[in-house]
């Protein structure tokens, strides 16, 4: 199983746009602002229970900055 890339990256109207790919799923969503877009990779990043990386791409398509995000913590056993 592949990790799944969540990409954040401005569009040509002025909006960020996320981009999840992953083995099983393609999903897209915009935001005005980059704060909102990058909570929402984040968000989407700590749920997920593999492995993410969220990367944040210049208008031309470079990476800026990335980081990896592990699954969500494991409850703690309760005897």
């Amino acid at each position: 199983m592949s990790r799944a890339v969540l990409s954040v990256a401005p569009t040509k109207d002025g909006l960020w746009s996320v981009n999840e790919r992953g083995d099983e799923r393609v999903a897209i969503a915009y935001f005005p602002h980059k704060i909102a877009a990058l909570r929402h990779a984040v968000k989407a990043a700590r749920a997920k229970p593999a492995r993410t990386r969220v990367a944040v791409l210049d208008r031309d398509g470079a990476v800026r900055s990335s980081r990896e995000y592990a699954g969500p913590p494991e409850a703690p056993e309760v005897p």
